[in-house]
């Protein structure tokens, strides 16, 4: 998908900025998806504009020099259908930094700031621009995430603290820091000064583009981009590209800079990329407290051989932050990795997708399967443990965070952790609505047997850990492949969905089904009549008539009656976060669910007793969906299997991470059989 969006111009008026005042300040942004969608806000680069064609290649896609020859940095190498920012399931929102000669620049201000003139402008400028296009001309309540790559990543860490409670899920900083080192500060004083240096700068009031101080800049800059191995594996020939290391810098750095850019726009941006700190927003340069403060749930991806931003910065940051996974581009590209230079960096970037290409399932063939995955700890480490989703549970909503973590019983210090997204729950966008054929878990378990084995290079599993539907997938993996894994968790949960279970399905199935915006799965807009009915029906099974009677529904406060409760947690979530299709596709793979069918010909007991694999069963006591009794009967055909039921009135939901007091029990017990011998 190319970016196709037409470039959109926000006028605020007077503006105040760092440096002094903008009359009538200009935002340019553009904007992909579906507003209804979550939102994604994605902001430009050093050297970033929007107005880029589309690569033709991933490879070319960042580059200073498209294969348009059109000299500009775009966000298309990130935004597009399959990849990262996929429009078809987020709002993404692309933003034009002030001075990149979109937004209001030293190059397209009128007198009296145009040129040298332009007054200094910080991060927080920008975002509390951003933010009011956002939220005065785009209507947007909450943002989803806030990702981008160097001073776009820059950008996100001033977002989400400038805008706490706005920015409240996700943040991904790509070869970023908080705060510009030192050291980036230093570099950046080169090319500045080759610029301003110039016989034809002429302190920036300049009658024609200063070609030799722009070329002088471009050549100062170049080597800081891309790491000591790359330049050694002549990395700047580019497969052929360019015959010679001039070449390169003549027609990639200093053609690129000229054709696309102002002089004075150049330093402007730089300045604001060496001034920027988070910490001077509202902590007074008290770095360890501001990072301490974000509450936004974080991504922290630096390339392990960037000169500009370095992992180690990044490992630094890691101390303070409270919620955040770093994981580190592993790339002789350097800082250019994070940008879309290189096609293995692009994918590793985009998130973990692995594509299976044509894959056979249950109800017929994906013509190209995906599964995504995300992955904690040293991939090194023997000890591997699978941690699948549930239903309702998605990789991009932390749903599976209140087991993985550090200090946590899934601690990525002592264990290589994979989680995997059910096939149908959205992650990545469903094939076909309606014609998704029908998947099996055992389908499940071969497409992520295959992510293991073949892209991770795992020998064998040392655990299988599932809660719900994951709990199902945790008895499908030793039956399905009974040599690979030595022991499951199965939190509640089932080796085979019972009667009752299919039946209770059958009620929010069917009151999608019969609504009257679902259109037989046709529909073309979120069928809000359908979703809201299924999260009504489903709600009351999720917890015990205990809970009820004790009214946690009302959440401490949260929720001030029953109505809120099931409008805000149930409704509203599954309309902002689901997909109708995805929802029944999904429920069909549970209402199947039987591990006797794999090999065992529907022989359930024989199934059970040919488990070779050490089992650790719990199902919770008021669970109404997975009742303690089928578990009991489960575990006495079991070679070797524990069972501790939860002791709770949380229900169903008691192992999903609802209730503190089950997670530490839960915990307990699973750490207890990982360190049994």
């Amino acid at each position: 998908m190319s970016q196709d969006s037409e470039i959109q111009y926000y006028h605020h008026g007077r503006f105040r900025v760092a440096g002094g005042v903008l009359p009538d300040a200009i935002t340019a942004y553009q904007t992909f998806g579906d507003p209804k969608n979550p939102v994604i806000v994605f902001p430009t680069c050093y050297g970033g504009k929007l107005d880029s064609e589309s690569p033709k290649s991933l490879l070319m896609a960042l580059r200073l020099i498209t294969e348009s020859d059109n000299g500009l940095l775009g966000q298309s190498y990130m935004v597009g259908e399959d990849k990262a920012l996929d429009p078809r399931k987020y709002y993404v929102v692309t933003f034009a930094l002030f001075s990149n000669g979109e937004s209001s620049s030293p190059s397209n201000t009128p007198t009296p700031y145009n040129g040298p003139y332009f007054p200094a402008v910080s991060y927080e400028d920008n975002i509390r621009a951003q933010h009011a296009v956002l939220t005065q001309k785009l209507g947007v309540k909450k943002v989803f995430c806030v990702i981008g790559f160097s001073m776009g990543a820059q950008q996100v860490s001033v977002f989400v603290e400038k805008n706490d409670g706005f920015a409240e899920a996700l943040y991904i900083p790509i070869c970023g820091s908080a705060r510009t080192s030192p050291h980036n500060q230093c570099f950046l004083e080169g090319p500045k000064a080759a610029l301003s240096a110039s016989k034809d700068f002429q302190d920036g009031h300049y009658k024609s583009t200063p070609q030799h101080g722009i070329r002088a800049f471009g050549r100062a800059y170049s080597s800081w981009a891309y790491s000591q191995a790359w330049y050694a594996k002549k990395g700047y020939l580019f497969d052929g590209k360019y015959t010679s290391l001039n070449d390169f810098l003549r027609e990639d750095w200093e053609a690129g800079f000229l054709e696309g850019w102002d002089a004075n726009d150049l330093l402007v941006l730089l300045r604001t990329w060496q001034t920027g700190d988070v910490s001077l927003i509202r902590d007074g340069g008290y770095f360890a407290n501001c990072l301490g403060a974000i509450k936004a749930r974080g991504l922290i991806m630096p390339c392990k051989k960037d000169l500009y931003f370095t992992p180690e910065d990044s490992e630094n940051e890691m101390k303070y932050l409270n919620n955040a996974k770093l994981i580190i581009i592993d790339s002789e590209w350097g800082h250019m990795a994070g940008g879309g230079s290189n096609a293995e960096d692009v994918e590793f970037v985009k998130a973990e997708y692995y594509h299976h290409g044509r894959f056979k399932v249950a109800g017929g063939v994906l013509p190209d399967a995906v599964t995504a995955y995300r992955t904690y700890g040293d991939p090194s480490n023997e000890k591997v443990i699978v941690f699948p989703t549930c239903y309702g549970a998605k990789l991009a909503l932390g749903s599976q965070d209140y087991l993985v973590g550090e200090g946590k019983v899934l601690d990525p210090n002592k264990y290589f952790v994979v989680t995997f997204a059910l096939f149908c729950n959205g992650e990545p966008a469903p094939y076909g609505g309606a014609y998704f054929p029908f998947v099996s878990y055992e389908d499940n378990i071969r497409a992520q047997h295959a992510v293991l084995t073949k892209h991770l290079g795992v020998r064998k599993v040392f655990c299988v850990v599932g809660f719900s539907m994951g709990g199902q997938q945790s008895y499908h993996w030793p039956v399905v492949f009974p040599d690979f894994v030595e022991r499951f968790v199965a939190i509640c949960t089932s080796a085979r969905t019972s009667p009752h279970n299919q039946c209770f399905l059958e009620g929010p199935k069917a009151a999608m089904f019969a609504s009257k915006d679902f259109a037989d799965g046709h529909y073309q807009s979120t069928p809000q009549h359908g979703i809201r009915a299924f999260g009504r029906v489903y709600c009351a099974w999720a917890y015990g008539q205990s809970w009820f009677r004790e009214y946690k529904h009302l959440m401490d406060g949260e929720y001030p009656d029953l109505n809120s409760f099931i409008r805000e947690r149930w409704e509203g979530r599954y309309i902002e976060y689901w997909d109708a299709n995805d929802m029944i596709a999904l429920l069909n793979t549970w209402q199947k669910g039987d591990i006797s069918i794999v090999r065992d010909g529907g022989d359930y007991e024989k199934a059970l007793k040919n488990i070779k694999a050490k089992g650790l069963i719990m199902p919770s006591k008021t669970d109404l969906y997975f009742p303690p009794e089928d578990s009991e009967i489960e575990v006495s055909h079991l070679k070797d299997a524990k069972l501790h039921v939860i002791p709770s009135i949380w229900g169903h939901v008691a192992g999903g991470g609802g209730n503190p007091a089950d997670v530490v029990f839960i915990s307990e017990k699973i750490k207890e059989f990982l360190q049994a011998p």
